[in-house]
């Protein structure tokens, strides 16, 4: 896989597995009580981000 390839792949998946770690390790709760809204808006931004239209 070229570099640019692998440094896409690993952007994604420290952000879902950070995540997926926060919630997890409970440190969302305090920050949030819509979690899944949380989670949907961060997906959201992350495709933004990659300039693919949701």
């Amino acid at each position: 896989m070229p570099p640019a390839g692998v440094a896409l792949a690993l952007r994604i998946w420290g952000h879902l597995h950070g995540l997926v770690s926060l919630e997890i390790y409970g440190h969302l709760r305090t920050q949030t009580i819509s979690r899944d809204k949380l989670f949907r808006e961060e997906l959201a931004q992350l495709i933004r981000s990659l300039g693919i239209d949701s």
